[in-house]
């Protein structure tokens, strides 16, 4: 049976490693006064990381993941500014948070507010397993299932599956010295390419689970409201079930159990296709999730915001059509 498609927008928001050094800056220009780039939203030193081309640690947690909060709000607002809305949302990772704004789950204040905390909860957990003589990583596996990677893992006890981007795209977390270890066993068992990232540890895995529970409190101190869009969250692959829960502490758990476990990008994914989602906008400087989706099906109809002109363009093309 066909599904009926569904012709409104899924908004996507892209994480680490989407973010782009002066992203942004063109559109802080062009709507001065505007979105979240400005007091009393950042100060004077976060608008420096946020806006300066020539800014060097942009990669680091601590700044990446405010920064493309701030773009990916920016961008929110502006469009729902235009009439332009989303059906659904859905982000990765960090770019979860922009993603719960745009569904309404929580405001834009509350979203900055706790992704700053979250930034700097995991650059500390960071800092300290460093300091601690750790040197842990990340090894993208393509070219496997996430059963054969697990197969994979039962030698490596302290290696865990922390991404499914797409079916056979599964990334893995841990210590380096057993992540080489698995690059070789992948290779072997027919992985088409196995890579390490360069990234700054281990991220969504254990690693952070001390910090889940700062992490809870810090959302329950915000007020969360039911989904007003469609809402695949990465832990489940799937909406949280909202009926008869209470929706501050069914987020709050969900949310800071996704720092420490893996994140089901592929599962979020079908679950929108198989209702009918077909039109899909990528808010990040660097388009990361629309790739995933054009592989899976290039007749989706896909487009990237990630700059001021890509902005206007997606407006008064919808705009138009209205």
């Amino acid at each position: 049976m066909k599904t009926k498609e569904n012709k409104s927008w899924v908004f996507l928001f892209g994480g680490q490693g989407s973010q782009k050094s002066g992203m942004g800056i063109d559109i802080f220009e062009a709507y001065p006064g505007k979105g979240y780039f400005h007091g009393p939203f950042c100060c004077r030193e976060e608008m420096v990381f946020l806006l300066d081309p020539e800014f060097k640690n942009l990669n680091e947690t601590l700044y990446a993941q405010l920064a493309l909060t701030v773009f990916g709000l920016t961008v929110l607002d502006l469009l729902k500014e235009a009439g332009i809305r989303p059906g659904a949302a859905l982000g990765l990772s960090a770019g979860e948070f922009p993603a719960l704004a745009a569904a309404s789950v929580y405001s834009p204040e509350s979203v900055l507010s706790i992704i700053r905390k979250r930034a700097r909860l995991m650059s500390d957990r960071l800092k300290a397993r460093r300091d601690e003589g750790h040197e842990d990583g990340m090894l993208a596996v393509l070219g496997l299932e996430e059963e054969q990677v697990k197969e994979l893992l039962s030698p490596f006890p302290g290696l865990v599956i922390s991404n499914i981007n797409a079916k056979t795209q599964i990334t893995v977390s841990g210590a380096r010295e057993e992540l080489f270890l698995l690059e070789e066993a992948a290779l072997e068992a027919g992985a088409r390419k196995a890579v390490l990232l360069d990234v700054e540890g281990a991220f969504h895995s254990p690693v952070f689970a001390p910090d889940v529970p700062a992490l809870r409190d810090i959302l329950l101190s915000h007020e969360a409201g039911k989904s007003k869009a469609d809402l695949p969250l990465n832990i489940l692959g799937r909406p949280a079930q909202e009926e008869g829960a209470d929706v501050g502490e069914l987020y709050a758990d969900l949310l800071s159990r996704q720092m420490a476990g893996p994140t089901r990008l592929d599962d979020s994914f079908r679950w929108l296709l198989d209702r009918g989602y077909r039109n899909f906008v990528e808010i990040a400087p660097t388009a990361v999730l629309t790739p995933l989706l054009r592989r899976r099906d290039r007749e989706l109809n896909l487009h990237h915001i990630g700059d001021h002109e890509s902005l206007l363009a997606f407006i008064r093309a919808n705009q138009a059509e209205a």
